[in-house]
């Protein structure tokens, strides 16, 4: 379930799950020869087993992702999101914002009986203005991030991130710790 976030204290490159006793374990293997050419103090293989990290893990999300953290958490999470940003990004990712705002009242106005031509008329436009958007943004390098409130639907949405974590499938739990950005570093010596 932590494939591709775990990383090993000594050298952070990602710890490689395997199975061993029929439990999932991850180890970092680092031949002698390499340590000594990059001048780390690095054993010959670190390990470790998944089910030592897993519910102390899903303790911590669901104490940030908690109802007393979740203003600070999303707080949090919308100030990173905007980090590392250049110049044009924030114009784009406000361009893309309202162009969603957009699409969700050409769409109530089909619902309530609004001309469809008309509307799939202005439906392109916007797509079109979007699209626009996506790219300039792809051309500085950066990515849309979430606003404060796309935050708050998604934690809204999760509901109880206790109960979600503990009932989830493996491959499920896998995706959401992939999705959410998730990065461990096991440090043995600590």
């Amino acid at each position: 379930m932590l494939r591709g976030v775990l990383f090993c204290g000594y050298c952070d490159r990602r710890m490689q799950g395997n199975w061993n006793h029929r439990h999932p374990y991850y180890r970092c293997r680092y031949l002698a020869e390499y340590a000594l050419a990059n001048d780390l103090d690095h054993p010959k293989t670190v390990y470790l087993r998944e089910d030592e990290v897993l519910p102390a893990l899903d303790a911590w999300l669901a104490v940030e992702f908690g109802q007393r953290r979740r203003e600070e958490t999303v707080r949090f999470l919308a100030e990173y999101g905007q980090v590392n940003h250049g110049p044009g990004t924030e114009a784009a990712s406000q361009r893309i914002s309202e162009c969603d705002r957009k699409l969700a009242q050409h769409r109530a106005a089909l619902e309530v009986g609004a001309d469809p031509v008309l509307v799939t008329q202005w439906m392109a436009e916007t797509q079109a203005q979007r699209a626009a958007a996506q790219a300039q943004l792809r051309q500085t390098g950066a990515r849309r991030c979430m606003t404060r409130e796309e935050i708050n639907t998604v934690m809204n949405a999760l509901g109880n991130l206790v109960q979600v974590m503990q009932e989830a499938d493996p491959v499920d739990k896998a995706e959401i710790y992939a999705q959410i950005g998730l990065r461990l570093t096991y440090r043995p010596q600590k």
